[in-house]
């Protein structure tokens, strides 16, 4: 069974820094004029669902269309750290706690992804932090997913390790702890610093 984890593209989106381009879905053709209906979209690169490719952060950085697209598709342990409060980061104690296995991309579930869209909701996600990035770097992890943005700090860490980022992935409630199949499929954009992606979860049936 496939879980879609990717939020919907809508004029909705909220942006974090004021220079990053609004979303905008506009309709330039209609049934009746012309046959058939199109829309203009206008967005980020970082924009909803997206994955961080490191010339995001690092100047000569490797961009999106550069990865081998198998690594697209991988075995990932879900680290359930929900419920979580607002601001709570994530420690390296904590992931200590999780049997995450050594070389396996990792998806961090903290229940925000239904905050997304909130006012707010850049201003109080629960944060990696630092120390847990590393230890992430530290077990191999080919790829990191989770339903909250990432700081700067922990964009440098992974993607300076060429380590692309999932971000604000959906529908995490779904999920259980344990593997699952995480399929990330970023829009190929030459050089790109990252791309808005359709992401799913392949599970066991419920």
């Amino acid at each position: 069974m496939l879980i879609d984890l990717t939020h919907p593209i809508t004029s909705r989106i909220p942006v974090y820094f004021p220079w990053h381009p609004a979303t905008r879905v506009t309709q330039t053709a209609n049934y009746e004029e012309h046959l058939c209906v199109v829309n203009e979209i206008t967005l980020g690169t970082h924009t909803g669902t997206h994955i961080d490719a490191p010339r995001h952060v690092i100047e000569g950085g490797a961009p999106i269309d550069a990865y081998d697209a198998n690594l697209w598709m991988q075995d990932a342990y879900v680290c359930d750290l929900s419920p979580r409060e607002a601001r709570a980061g994530i420690t390296v104690e904590e992931l200590r706690g999780h049997p995450i296995p050594h070389g396996k991309a990792v998806i961090l579930k903290t229940g925000w992804d239904t905050r997304f869209g909130d006012a707010d909701y850049y201003k109080t996600y629960p944060p990696l932090t630092n120390d847990a990035a590393d230890y992430l770097v530290g077990l191999g992890v080919p790829l990191v997913a989770a339903d909250t943005p990432y700081t700067l700090d922990v964009h440098y860490i992974f993607l300076k390790k060429g380590i692309p980022l999932v971000t604000n992935i959906n529908n995490t409630g779904r999920l259980r702890e344990g593997i699952v199949t995480l399929i990330s499929a970023p829009l190929l954009i030459e050089n790109g610093d990252g791309a808005p992606a359709r992401v799913f979860a392949r599970v066991e049936e419920e």
